[in-house]
């Protein structure tokens, strides 16, 4: 008998959110890889080289899009916060 996966009513972290893409990317660039690989433990070592290429690269791509969503999303959670202090110091 199978047990239901808990919900949860917390909204998830923006920080998440916007590196989901990027995430996402990383792991279908990981699966990728592995299925490169392909499963003739023989070949392995002639398609390594290769592939870890295709997933360096595949990788590398995303770090200009992670950054640029971190960024954003850190910068708009900073002012939201740094606007409620001013308005809480505003009241005294």
């Amino acid at each position: 008998m199978s047990t239901p996966a808990p919900t949860t009513t917390t909204a998830p972290s923006p920080v998440l959110v916007a590196a989901a893409p990027s995430l996402i990317a990383a792991l279908q660039a990981l699966n990728t890889f592995i299925t490169q690989m392909g499963t003739d433990p023989t070949q392995m070592p002639v398609k390594f080289p290769g592939a870890l290429q295709v997933l360096l690269g595949s990788l590398e791509l995303q770090l200009p899009a992670l950054a640029t969503s971190e960024i954003t999303t850190l910068q708009a959670t900073a002012t939201s916060k740094i606007a409620a202090w001013i308005a809480s110091l505003q009241k005294l």
